[in-house]
């Protein structure tokens, strides 16, 4: 699905990390993950910003 007119959710969405990201900016997997010492193969995102918060304070 790459026309954001045919989205099923619109959002927002958070995503809990340290990383310095902006508005628009591409997140994708095969990236060290903030929680372990591996490259992870998901990305994970919420529609909460508590729970983005939570994701951030968690990170290394």
């Amino acid at each position: 699905m790459n026309d954001k007119n045919n989205a099923i959710d619109p959002g927002p969405f958070f995503h809990g990390t340290k990383a310095e990201l902006n508005i628009g900016d591409l997140l994708q997997p095969q990236h060290l993950s903030n929680y372990q010492d591996k490259k992870s193969n998901y990305i994970y995102f919420t529609a909460t910003l508590n729970a983005a918060k939570w994701g951030a304070e968690l990170a290394k």
